[in-house]
């Protein structure tokens, strides 16, 4: 009997589904035997980047400054971030060998997908096959040159290769070059992903093993080879700084990578599949992929194949490529047909990583009690990754033994806390996501988000932005619904806001002077020459790109919607920092004259008169009188932390909690500020810094007093309590605020 959603009753004969075994690709009924465990995949994300060159992580105390040569923190406090927002603010990024990228968790977990699976037969393989597999990679290796180098290990040199040198061989290196010594990676991608991947192939050239006396790197390097499908440099959302970057990977010596493009990204991962069971490489999808969007690619992608090859599906399934490529996907042929048997997900389980790290340098911290934590939504499985360590952190016991020890060994600090507490009720968290605008994203759609005050306008989307479709059947989607169905981190539209593309520089130049702050705040500064100090500047503080920002776009847009901030606030702390409207307009990268300033505001009505209305003031702000400014902010943030304990971001009990709000930034890959406009911008704030440092002491006194004004201290202990801080804020509020004052007072006397 059928049943439908599109019946009144039902009808006999129908059949609900199509039957999966119709079709030359269909999906199995039971999973790869191989597939890797999330948390296994995410965990081993983190020691493959380690082996490959990522430093090891320091307490927070020893880790003052980003991008440092000494360590690979990826959590930064960020006081003027805080200062203009009033909460505690943190920056996450991701490795700086990687370009600071999130996309670096992503490349560096389908690579380390395969490099486990094949550690884990080499682990089980018989003595005798083993060693004909470290005698193989040994032979293989070359010193290095243009000419192929010459051989390390002589046949000379390897018969006196003991069995207890084979015991001591690295067998992590021994997969690494079993998996990508000789076959391609196809990855299909905007651009970061591409980026990271070609950085992960260099390092496996550079990174040595030693054994039997002799040094050698894990791949020669002649050996490695990736094909980008990126956007053309005419696809109308592709940007020029990426199209350099890419193609400059492509010169490159020795050759790495080539770069094969597409105008329409429907073109994208079908071309890059098919690419890979061409050349019997492995299939890198810049978002994951579900056992039903692999269905459906490795069907159009094999009719492709074969109508190329004029040749029958049995011919295609009978080649060794294809099927290289197919056994790499977890497929299996029987009966001929291909058998999809899992989706392709490593990605989404390396992305998890990022997630691990912020919690692991958190915990020790000993401060937090809450855990808020943003996310550039649109670039696909980054939000679905942080939902999905989350939700399986909540449920330590279903870890298997050795995934826990794995866990433990790499992520001390959370392994410590789950064997005293749980995760989501003794550290409450909460996972935000920020569309770009400029998008149409289904998955606002599907999560009933509506967006108001402002129009997408005609900015080109960010790369990267906005390229998961989020479909009934995403993989993506089924974590993020999950979460909302079982309370989890992610509750659907309540956590997920829009960003448009004129906060976005506003919240690039918030995050650079962050990190220039915090630079010139170290006791060795003030000991150094004005070109020392650039020089200082230029290497820990870095400019994200445009969509490295968006998480920071978001949260300022969603509290300037709000009314819990004001663009005062962000531009007396940004004109503080040193910036004005000219150098705010070359950082942002408009000419600073009148033709910069009109195309700046151009850009900005597009997007609706909210906007508009935001750039021409912030612009005229940013030349006030410093001394006016700073007296306008004042009266404004009093106001703005009023209404944030009316209008919060989160729950008030959770907010009450005082949460670290941690901001992801997804990378730097962008053209940074000239030394001249560093030097420029440094000299302003040199002559601001004792007011900034007096600010932000005062600020903390503003957020203590309106903090013991909140909702939840008015309803437990009622007004006494409250009554000096509200006198205090009375004495710092002018006759209008005074009377707003009162009336929300007088609504939450009411409510209590």
């Amino acid at each position: 009997m059928s049943k439908s959603f599109y019946l009144h009753t039902p009808v006999a004969g129908l059949e609900d589904a199509v039957s999966t075994e119709q079709g030359l690709v269909i999906l199995g009924k039971s999973p790869d035997p191989e597939a890797l465990l999330p948390m296994d995949l995410a965990v081993f994300t983190a020691r493959l980047a380690r082996k490959l060159g990522v430093k090891g992580r320091v307490p927070p105390e020893q880790a003052a400054l980003p991008y440092d040569a000494a360590h690979d923190n990826l959590i930064f406090d960020a006081p003027l971030a805080g200062l203009v927002t009033g909460r505690r603010m943190r920056f996450l990024r991701g490795w700086k060998d990687y370009g600071s990228c999130v996309k670096c968790f992503n490349g560096i977990g389908l690579l380390g997908e395969h490099v486990l699976k094949e550690l884990r037969r080499l682990q089980k393989a018989a003595p005798a096959a083993l060693k004909a597999d470290a005698l193989a990679f040994l032979r293989s290796r070359k010193t290095p040159g243009r000419e192929g180098g010459a051989p390390i290990f002589t046949e000379e040199a390897l018969a006196a290769v003991t069995d207890s040198d084979i015991a001591a061989l690295d067998l992590e290196a021994l997969a690494i070059w079993k998996t990508y010594a000789a076959r391609p990676i196809v990855c299909s991608t905007s651009s970061n992903m591409g980026i990271s991947l070609h950085e992960a192939l260099r390092f496996m050239q550079s990174t040595r093993v030693e054994l039997a006396g002799r040094s050698f790197t894990i791949l020669n390097d002649d050996e490695g080879w990736l094909i980008i499908w990126c956007p053309d440099e005419q696809a109308d959302f592709m940007n020029a700084e990426k199209t350099e970057h890419l193609r400059a990977l492509e010169t490159e010596q020795p050759p790495l990578t080539v770069l094969h493009t597409y105008i329409n990204r429907k073109q994208r991962d079908p071309g890059a599949l098919k690419d890979a069971l061409d050349s019997g490489g492995y299939f890198f999808p810049t978002n994951p992929q579900s056992a039903d969007e692999l269905q459906n690619l490795l069907a159009n992608s094999l009719a492709d194949v074969a109508r190329e090859r004029r040749c029958t599906t049995e011919e295609l399934l009978a080649d060794e490529k294809s099927l290289q490529t197919l056994r790499s996907l977890g497929c299996a042929v029987e009966g001929g047909h291909v058998v999809v048997r899992g989706g392709v997900e490593g990605g989404l389980f390396g992305l998890m990583t990022g997630y691990l790290v912020m919690l692991d340098e958190t915990l020790p911290r000993g401060d937090t009690q809450a855990v808020s934590t943003w996310n550039q939504a649109s670039i696909g499985a980054a939000l679905a990754a942080a939902v999905l360590a989350d939700l399986q952190l909540r449920e330590p016991d279903q870890l298997p033994a050795a995934t826990r020890a794995e866990l433990k060994a790499v992520f001390p600090a959370i392994d410590s806390f789950l064997s005293r507490k749980q995760l989501g009720k003794d550290l409450p968290s909460r996972i935000h996501g920020v569309f770009d605008l400029a998008n149409l994203q289904s998955l606002a759609q599907l999560l009933g988000v509506v967006v108001e005050r402002h129009l997408s306008g005609r900015g080109t989307a960010y790369v990267g932005l906005g390229s998961s479709s989020y479909a009934n059947g995403n993989r993506c989607y089924e974590i993020l619904k999950e979460s909302l169905l079982s309370n989890g981190p992610f509750m659907g539209k309540e956590t997920f806001h829009p960003a448009t593309h004129t906060l976005n520089p506003i919240a690039q130049a918030l995050i650079y002077a962050d990190d220039m702050h915090r630079a010139a705040c170290r006791p060795e500064f003030a000991g150094m020459s004005k070109e020392e100090r650039a020089a200082f500047i230029i290497k820990h503080a870095r400019k994200p790109e445009p969509a490295g920002a968006a998480a920071m776009a978001g949260y300022l847009l969603s509290r300037l919607d709000d009314r819990t901030l004001s663009i005062v606030e962000l531009a007396a702390v940004l004109r503080l920092a040193g910036f004005d409207s000219a150098l705010f307009l070359e950082f942002a990268g408009f000419n600073k004259d009148v033709q910069g300033t009109n195309w700046w505001l151009q850009e900005a009505s597009e997007e609706g008169p909210f906007m508009e209305t935001l750039a021409r003031q912030f612009l005229q702000l940013l030349d006030r009188d410093l001394e006016e400014l700073c007296a306008l902010a004042r009266k404004e943030r009093v106001h703005s932390r009023l209404n944030y304990r009316l209008r919060p971001l989160d729950p008030p009990a959770f907010e009450a909690l005082n949460p670290a709000v941690n901001i992801y930034l997804t990378g730097d890959n962008t053209r940074q500020p000239k030394p001249r406009l560093v030097l420029a911008i440094l000299e302003r704030y040199e002559t601001t810094r004792d007011q900034l440092a007096k600010w932000v002491a005062e600020d903390q006194e503003v957020q203590n007093r309106a903090q013991e004004v909140d909702f939840i201290t008015l309803v437990n202990v009622g007004f006494s309590r409250a009554a000096s801080a509200l006198k205090w804020l009375q004495e710092k509020l002018d006759a209008a605020g005074k009377s707003i004052l009162a009336a929300r007072i007088s609504s939450l006397a009411q409510k209590s």
